[in-house]
């Protein structure tokens, strides 16, 4: 008997031993910030994988459930693991979708997927899909003599297949392409003597799938890594966000937002005094804000909420003053 298995079990059971967080990257050791020289890193993000192309969309196994969240999640943990770059936090993903009413919109194109990278102030995201994840199974009965004896065997072989896309968050373009692919087998037997029987048969699925897609994953590691030129050629990125000056002090400042919104040490803000806000005579809505620019500031220490900046030019600077990345 031959067949395809597929199995939402494995998504269970891989992203289950990866509930321990891996240390983030964006967090330096001991202190808790990151420093001004990791900065050659690139930043990159993992979106949830599909199974678009795999004709199971009616199984259950899309969107952030079962595998394709398990083989997301395990790609950055890899990718974490080998240090080339700065990876985007899975929770912090998430956080973007859910605010984005992302969530449940299954295939990601790359244009959407530039626009979630710059939210959340990677260089690059990477997006997947599971083009093949089964299990296939035979099994073979052969009757000796007038013994009443009978041999059984059963071979099962779990074949993972992925492909993933590297997408440029300025432009939409896609980068580069990589590809993996796993395999694992297993065979077990058994004889039978008039209805008693002997030896095993077991169901080793779940583990053949989980081998399967570690080579493939590891695969797909390989090839991300072998682009890390043609990323490092990537033209810093500027998130898109106002920060608040929330400290002055000799020589340095201190702003509210940090690298959950985009910041990065060795950015160049310019920090901007408003002068005037036009309002919408009907509503009095804050149509736009007149500002000056009053001094500039490099970022040197940055965590998950703030940034400290060393004042590069400019006097006079104060609490409530906005800062905008030019560099």
């Amino acid at each position: 008997m031959r067949g395809t298995l597929t199995y939402f079990a494995f998504g269970i059971a891989l992203a289950g031993s990866m509930a321990v967080a891996l240390p983030s990257p964006v967090v330096a050791q001991g202190v808790g910030l990151e420093q001004i020289q990791v900065q050659t890193k690139k930043r990159l993000a993992v979106l949830d994988f599909d199974f678009a192309s795999t004709g199971l969309t009616g199984l259950g196994l899309t969107g952030t459930v079962g595998p394709a969240k398990a083989v997301s999640d395990l790609l950055t943990n890899r990718l974490v693991q080998n240090g080339t770059f700065i990876m985007v936090e899975r929770g912090r993903i998430n956080q973007i979708l859910a605010e984005q009413n992302l969530g449940e919109m299954g295939r990601i194109e790359p244009a959407t997927a530039a626009q979630i990278g710059r939210l959340l102030g990677a260089d690059a995201v990477i997006i997947g899909t599971i083009t093949q994840f089964n299990v296939e199974e035979s099994r073979s009965v052969v009757n000796v003599g007038f013994f009443g004896i009978s041999t059984s065997s059963q071979k099962q072989k779990a074949d993972v297949k992925l492909n993933a896309r590297i997408v440029n968050t300025s432009t939409g373009e896609i980068l580069a392409v990589a590809e993996g692919a796993g395999s694992a087998d297993k065979s077990t037997g058994g004889a039978t003597v008039y209805g008693i029987g002997g030896g095993s048969v077991t169901d080793a699925r779940d583990q053949l799938l989980s081998a399967a897609a570690e080579q493939a994953i590891a695969q797909l590691v390989d090839g991300v890594v072998q682009q890390a030129p043609v990323l490092a050629a990537l033209p810093p990125l500027l998130p898109n966000v106002t920060a608040i000056v929330a400290d002055v002090s000799p020589g340095r400042v201190i702003l509210n937002k940090g690298a959950k919104d985009g910041l990065k040490p060795g950015m160049i803000m310019s920090v901007e005094r408003v002068m005037r806000e036009i309002k919408d005579p009907q509503t009095g809505k804050v149509l736009r804000a007149d500002t000056q620019p009053v001094g500039r500031v490099q970022l040197t220490e940055v965590d998950a909420v703030s940034a400290v900046g060393r004042i590069l030019s400019g006097q006079g600077l104060k609490v409530g003053d906005a800062a905008k990345p030019v560099e």
